[in-house]
């Protein structure tokens, strides 16, 4: 059944309830840890109160059902006659996922169906008081005072009494929210004259002639006759229920506050745009990158000073859009932390162990396309840090640890880029069991595993079906989907590098960059041929030395600093074998760009280093799309066109073993 509804307002209660229901969802792991806050208890109930005005709003009935027994367990919660417990949350939590679900039924235009009634039963059975005994904890209803010069009209916030009263007779739900009662004047409750209205929108506004003529019924003794000279002049104006006057009086109080004016204006400073319009932007200013790249080069050929100068002025400029609009696009990497408290709980609770987990760096930006695409591989590494990095509690113990393990989820921004950490207390990594599954798994023998160093070995776990788990169960373990994840972030133009410490715990560090639109590369020539590479894979360039070269079983390899790097020739993979001849194949003049891999650095010979450019990814035509190795293509400040290389891509396809 599709959803009759204005567009416009349908999106805007879209966006509204996806920032509460995400809101909720950290709230509610946040109650277990807190069960007594009365702020929260307000805060979770007031969240499900709104989602439930609005969707009333829309008629959107299955939605309405279901926030509504939400909100009465926490009606109950809060009045203190039931205890929050893990079985509660359970519900709680189901009750929000299917919140998420009709969410998204909604947001492909369609009516979302009826709720599991053993669910709706669960809840009812819920807003029954358990006996606990507790003490009630503050609710956002005030207690009755005698008016004060704290209270009157205009000088102090509204209550929240009249705040949910203003709710409830906007989206017809709560105490007036029942079945209509017709009036006298025959009309349907729900119904009022055009008189009415446009003076129900003068005294919400604070101006008309109506403005502030309406006070709360039964708020003083000295406002009865106020009451009653207004009903004399202007019946129309004089609500058919309490909640309306409650309405009226809190639109007149919240337009008199000058906070309530401030936030106000502050809201009108703000607007929406669609995500479309600034990836368009995006592109023209990656354009005028371009052309920015190409005028720098023309300044270097001709020797004259105001050209130089206006070129200079160019570049600053394009620099600064170039930021203002990569921060049009940034967006907090909470968005993606927010989902994790819920996994772990969730997790730790079907894994029966106990488990904090501690965030770091939730405003930290960056550009929305990473936001989106981080969502899955931050999942799964955590759930493996959680699954496979945790012991259980007894084991815990045993080991003289806490019987609570701790996931740490860190994110900062070191220069033009994002690093993020997923670290855990467990147990960690044997680098001894990684090394024999590797020889048993025949991807090398005995003695070329032996020669692996510890952090080498832990980068085997992101090759494709490598395990240690001897058993399977519904949660992945490590090595279980470890290559996608890798995969993933290399996508990204980003790298991933694992640290561990048998009994002490494991840490894994990914590096993004802060956007994707634009990428800073290193230039590098082979034969005639300029190519990319992006410079988050970069670590280090000298000069080849073929007196530090040798061959380990069959492998050319350098020394850097006593240490022997694989060691490839970029000629011999890309440039044809016609133009490889000519130009003497691997010769003994040209450079090393020593490039991380999945945590494992090697070296590739190019012939000639041009330097460092930002760069703007082009997709590759159809005739070369998807060609393994190739992340793009781009022109360069001469006008040439450069291939961007895929360099985990490079190495999958080339030398198998990376």
């Amino acid at each position: 059944m599709s959803l009759d509804a204005d567009d416009e307002i349908l999106q805007d209660f879209l966006v509204e309830a996806s920032e509460i229901v995400e809101q909720l969802g950290e709230e509610l792991v946040d109650l277990e840890q807190r069960p007594s806050d009365a702020d929260l208890l307000n805060s979770i109930f007031r969240g499900f109160h709104t989602i439930k005005g609005g969707a009333g709003f829309l008629a959107i009935a299955p939605l309405v059902e279901t926030c509504h027994r939400a909100e009465d367990v926490f009606n109950v919660l809060r009045q203190g006659q039931r205890k929050v417990t893990p079985p509660l949350m359970d519900a709680i939590l189901q009750a929000l996922d299917v919140v998420n679900e009709m969410m998204d039924t909604i947001r492909e235009g369609e009516m979302p169906e009826q709720v599991d009634p053993d669910l709706l039963r669960i809840l009812e059975q819920l807003t029954q008081a358990d006996g606990g005994g507790t003490e009630a904890v503050q609710t956002v209803e005030e207690p009755a005072i005698a008016p004060t010069e704290a209270t009157v009209p205009g000088l102090d916030d509204i209550t929240e009494d009249e705040f949910e009263a203003l709710l409830d007779s906007l989206h017809g739900n709560g105490q007036h929210g029942g079945v209509p009662v017709a009036p006298d004047n025959g009309r349907p409750a729900d119904e009022i004259t055009d008189d009415e209205f446009e003076a129900l929108l003068d005294d919400l506004h604070g101006k008309g002639k109506h403005a502030g003529a309406v006070p709360v019924a039964g708020k003083s003794k000295a406002a009865a006759p106020t009451v009653a000279t207004q009903q004399d002049q202007t019946p129309t104006a004089v609500p058919a229920e309490p909640a309306l006057a409650a309405t009226q009086e809190a639109g007149r109080r919240a337009a008199e506050n000058p906070r309530s004016v401030a936030k106000a204006t502050q809201a009108e400073t703000t607007v929406r745009v669609d995500t479309q319009r600034l990836d368009e932007i995006m592109n023209m200013v990656g354009e005028l990158v371009l052309v920015r790249n190409r005028l720098a080069t023309l300044k270097s050929t001709m020797a004259d000073e105001e050209l130089a100068n206006a070129v200079g002025n160019l570049d600053v400029v394009t620099a600064d859009l170039q930021l203002s609009v990569m921060k049009t696009r940034m967006q907090p990497i909470k968005k993606v932390f927010g989902r994790f408290p819920r996994v772990v709980r969730d997790l730790a609770r079907n894994l029966k162990r106990e488990v904090d987990l501690v965030l770091h760096g939730e405003d930290t930006d960056l550009d929305k396309n990473l936001v989106e695409a981080l969502a899955d591989p931050l999942v799964h590494l955590v759930r493996n840090a959680v699954d496979h990095g945790i012991e259980s509690p007894e084991e815990r113990e045993q080991a003289g640890k806490s019987r609570r393990g701790t996931v740490v989820l860190s994110a900062a921004q070191e220069g033009d880029h994002i690093m993020l950490s997923i670290e855990d207390d467990g147990k960690g990594m044997d680098a001894d069991v990684l090394r024999r599954k590797a020889v048993e798994k025949g991807m090398m023998d005995q003695d070329a595993a032996g020669r692996l160093e510890d952090k080498e070995c832990y980068n085997l776990i992101f090759h494709p079906g490598f395990s240690t788990k001897t058993e399977i169960s519904d949660v992945s373990g490590r090595g279980v989907g470890m290559d996608v994840v890798k995969t993933r972030i290399a996508q990204m133009n980003g790298s991933v590098e694992i640290d561990s410490e048998l009994g002490k715990g494991s840490k894994i560090t990914i590096k993004l960059p802060l956007t994707l639109a634009i990428l800073p590369t290193l230039m590098v020539v082979l034969g005639q041929q300029p190519f990319a590479l992006p410079l988050a894979s970069v670590v280090e360039i000298f000069n080849l030395d073929l007196s530090r070269t040798n061959e380990v079983d069959g492998q050319l390899t350098i020394r850097v600093r006593g240490r022997a790097l694989p060691l490839f020739y970029l000629r011999s993979w890309l440039i044809s074998a016609a133009s490889n001849q000519a130009a003497g194949e691997e010769t003994c003049q040209g450079h090393v760009v020593v490039v991380n891999v999945g945590g494992v650095q090697v070296g590739l010979v190019v012939d000639l280093l041009v330097g460092q450019e930002e760069v703007v990814i082009k997709p590759l035509g159809a005739l070369l799309q998807g060609l393994e190795g190739m992340a793009g293509a781009t022109i360069t400040g001469d006008g040439k066109i450069a291939l961007i290389l895929d360099v985990p891509g490079l190495m999958r396809k080339y030398a198998r073993r990376y």
